[in-house]
């Protein structure tokens, strides 16, 4: 049975990985890749196994497939041409960092284990001498050699594979910190080692130059942090399915069972030449030996990349081939393709239309890039794609080459070649564009159909940006007027950032800043972003300050809208999911306390007002009326669920909806409707979020339903500027942010620009919670000091204000004082 294999890999567990990274979309992604056996990541963690046990089953030998309740959830979001089975490996990379011969070396090894029983063995293992609950990756103060033996005295038929053998930092033959051979890592225990993993910035012909790799079986695998990232590299078997067939494979090397790999072009790997990424120094090995190591920029060294490590302990000239040797194949992955293709980025909504349209008619990703022939991609894709993975699948391309943490680039096409077949890919977009205009129910998913069902209208012509005279600034390096801090949060290249802002520190700049970044630098669609506030105002100098940075044909593309705004429009092209007319018009306050009198004409006015607090409040938690009864925060509105009912009932008829109602509808909708979910992570995988600090759980739960597979997630906000209590909104969210979305980023702002240093001294003293008004600083220089006065009634404390008011404006007095209020 022919089989591609991805067994490196991590979960959400991970620090640093997508919070989709779970068990479902690997099964799901794994289709849509073309990968037969993933591997689970992870296997350290008591949290990720005992997830394992709840998802998965038992399938082959050593194998595990998703248990059917898991699995039909994601199916629909698999296109038909892509449907095949996914088993499951149980596997997972472990950091070792210890000292030998006078050097610390900090390896990553992968682990890959037969069963359940044998890995809870294991992780007990693991926990007697370090945490390994912290991280999904954990990291151990344990060599290499030892973590090995563990490994086998575990299980006979536990194994180990050295991870990504040259990344410089991380890696058995690292620059940094590793070894310069299998024997020196493992000692005694070398004998047990039978593959290596090459990582991505080397392929097979770096590694033949090194006649002491000669007898390992070389393997390639994604190491994803993200689905997307599956099968960016894997292995390829013509073996039985299941786990001792695989192994066999690799210990034996036999090249009728492993047929090779599936390689990057390591060119493209972040660490495939020397340089310094800060100082943007990008050198081979000979012009760093020329240079003596050094930064020419801030003397520093370099760093030492993978391809001047191979050159220092080579034995063999380059272009050497060894007798004991397996095919590989170098591919550039299918969105990369279509990006240069369609001259934007790879996450745009364009390249995503394309990409999915491609899978749709003709298979899984890796089928389209190895196999599938190119009168067929010509058919679906039109020229220029049919050329341009005929040159990826032939190698004639150009590659400029990663260095110290920054990606490779790989080019297809020159501008002038671009031009010519522009008309042949118009036709092409005309297509998806008309396939993407079906309904929703021709195709499985809005995969498919790539979320039209609710995307806007196209407003943009093609030429657009390049046509604009509105002044285009460039954010490049650090960004004019903005702090070392503001930079680093505009600047941040995570999938999930929180930024502490406290008073005063340049929130909506900053903030804005991003989204003009993420536009212009990181060319994301205007189109794909969502900026969410609280009001009006704000959302309207969102928009003015967007307009200043990226000029008026980006920013009117941008959607910026407060949480209800944004709940109307959902309602308005999809409420017919929930019965609701896309013109019902939004009760006023009045009104609900009428439409609550005809639903229980025997409430008081005093009652009415309890019952429409309490319906506010169960929407706000996306209580329905039929589950209110029996919760103890409703005990003392009797008959509340009927109240509730009628108040609904009438509301319907009358085509009406309610303030709540414009977040719990779009909650229940996108939580029960797969497809309109999927429609939306296409529409905004963007999302930027303003005072998060007053996010409610139905705001939270608005956001999590957007978060897709791809999301990236930016939060601003002060846990000490929370105002919105009184509806339910919950700092509580801001300071969970990090439990929440594993290895997310926390960027604090903490330059003042308002106040002095006096007046933020002394406000940070009396915070119940100081949290980021502590570490305020201020250089504006003043003289006047913080006078505190002790009122004894309210009264006295409204005279007090009074009297400092007329001190300012010359002794006349302009309030009245009644029961204490000033008026």
């Amino acid at each position: 049975m022919k089989i591609v294999a991805d067994i490196h890999l991590h979960s959400y567990y991970s620090r640093a990985t997508s919070k989709t990274l779970n068990l479902e979309n690997l099964y799901k992604w794994a289709q849509l890749k073309g990968v037969t056996v993933v591997g689970t990541g992870d296997i350290a963690h008591p949290g990720w196994l005992a997830e394992m046990r709840e998802k998965l089953q038992p399938a082959e030998q050593g194998l595990f497939r998703l248990k059917s309740e898991f699995a039909s959830r994601m199916q629909p979001e698999v296109f038909k041409a892509c449907e095949a089975p996914v088993r499951f490996m149980l596997a997972g990379e472990i950091s070792n960092i210890y000292k030998r011969h006078d050097k610390v070396r900090k390896i990553h090894n992968v682990v890959f284990m037969p069963s359940f029983e044998a890995l809870e063995k294991f992780q007990v293992r693991l926990e007697q001498i370090g945490n390994i609950r912290s991280d999904g990756r954990p990291i151990l103060g344990l060599d290499s050699r030892d973590l090995l033996e563990i490994v086998l005295e575990t299980d006979p038929r536990g194994y180990l594979i050295p991870a990504h053998i040259w990344t410089p930092w991380f890696a058995m033959l690292g620059s940094m910190s590793g070894f310069d051979s299998v024997e020196e890592c493992f000692g005694d225990l070398t004998s047990h080692i039978f593959a290596l993993e090459t990582g991505l910035s080397s392929d097979p012909p770096m590694n033949w130059r090194l006649s002491i790799l000669d007898k390992y079986t070389l393997v390639s695998n994604s190491d994803a942090h993200s689905p997307p990232k599956l099968a960016r590299e894997a292995n390829l078997f013509d073996t039985d399915l299941s786990y001792d067939a695989i192994f066999s494979a690799l210990k034996s090397g036999d090249p009728g069972k492993f047929l090779g790999t599936i390689e990057f072009f390591p060119e493209e790997g972040k660490y495939h030449y020397d340089g310094h990424r800060k100082c943007g120094i990008n050198w081979d090995p000979r012009t760093t030996l020329e240079h003596g190591g050094l930064c020419p920029q801030c003397g520093r060294k370099v760093t030492v990349g993978v391809m001047h490590r191979v050159e220092s302990l080579a034995d063999r000239d380059p272009g050497f081939r060894p007798d004991r040797r397996h095919p590989f194949t170098s591919l550039v992955p299918l969105p990369e393709v279509l990006a240069e293709i369609h001259g934007v980025g790879a996450t745009s909504k364009r390249v995503q239309q394309s990409w999915a349209f491609l899978l749709n008619h003709l298979g899984s990703e890796l089928y389209i890039l190895r196999e599938a022939p190119l009168e067929d991609i010509r058919k679906y894709g039109g020229e220029m794609i049919e050329e341009g993975i005929r040159r990826t699948r032939a190698g004639e391309l150009n590659v400029t080459a990663g260095f110290d943490g920054e990606f490779g680039v790989v080019k297809l096409f020159e501008e002038n070649e671009r031009k010519r077949y522009a008309s042949q890919l118009g036709l092409f977009m005309e297509g998806v564009k008309a396939a993407n205009a079906l309904p929703a129910v021709v195709e499985t998913s809005l995969l498919a159909t790539v979320a039209h069902t609710a995307s806007r209208p196209a407003k943009r012509i093609s030429n657009e940006r390049k046509t604009t005279t509105t002044p285009q600034p460039k954010l490049a390096g650090a960004s004019p007027g903005l702090d070392p801090n503001q930079t680093a949060a505009v600047r941040d290249k995570g999938n999930f950032l929180l930024i502490s802002a406290g008073p005063g520190t340049g929130k909506t700049r900053t903030l804005t800043h991003r989204v003009a970044y993420v536009i212009k630098e990181r060319e994301v669609d205007p189109e794909q972003v969502l900026c969410v506030t609280f009001t009006n105002k704000a959302a309207e100098e969102m928009r003015k300050r967007l307009h200043g940075l990226v000029g008026e044909a980006e920013s009117r593309h941008v959607t910026v809208s407060t949480f209800h705004a944004l709940g109307a429009q959902i309602l308005s092209e999809h409420g017919s999911m929930v019965g609701l007319p896309s013109h019902a018009s939004i009760c006023s306050e009045f009104d609900c306390l009428a439409l609550l009198a005809m639903a229980a004409p025997s409430l008081s006015r005093q009652q009415r007002q309890e019952y429409a607090k309490a319906i506010e409040g169960a929407k706000r938690h996306l209580i329905p009326a039929k589950e209110v009864k029996g919760r103890r925060e409703y005990d003392l509105l009797p008959d509340l669920e009927i109240v509730y009912d009628a108040y609904e009932n009438i509301k319907r008829k009358q085509q009406l909806i309610d303030f709540a109602d414009l977040l719990y509808y779009p909650n229940i909708m996108l939580r029960d409707n797969l497809e309109l979910r999927s429609a939306y992570h296409s529409r905004f995988p963007w999302i930027f979020v303003d005072e998060y600090q007053d996010i409610n759980v139905a705001q939270h739960q608005l956001l999590t339903n957007l978060l897709g597979p791809a999301s990236h997630l930016c939060v601003i906000g002060d846990p000490n500027q929370a105002i919105y209590g009184f509806r339910g909104a919950s700092a509580a969210y801001f300071s969970r942010f990090a439990d929440e979305y594993p290895g997310a980023r926390i960027v604090s702002l903490d330059k003042n620009y308002r106040s002095t240093q006096t007046i933020l001294s002394a406000s940070a003293q009396i915070l119940d919670n100081p949290g980021s008004a502590s570490n305020l600083w201020s250089n504006i220089a003043g003289e006047k000091k913080v006078l505190i006065y002790a009122a004894q009634t309210d009264k006295a404390e409204a005279e007090y204000i009074v009297h400092q008011i007329e001190q300012l404006v010359g002794g006349t007095s302009y309030f009245s004082i009644d029961s204490g209020r000033v008026t």
